[in-house]
């Protein structure tokens, strides 16, 4: 599954809409759709 997948998926399981997400992860809701359309992916951290 991939990474764009994964987060749509918990963010409907969990009826959260983008705005709310990305509150929740502190970034855009622009940077959270791009996330999801697999445009970008989040940097990993280690």
């Amino acid at each position: 599954m991939n990474t764009k997948d994964v987060i749509y998926e918990l963010r409907t399981k969990n009826g959260l809409s983008q705005d709310e997400l990305a509150e929740k992860i502190f970034v855009t809701r622009q940077a959270l759709s791009r996330r999801e359309n697999g445009d970008t992916v989040p940097n990993n951290i280690n």
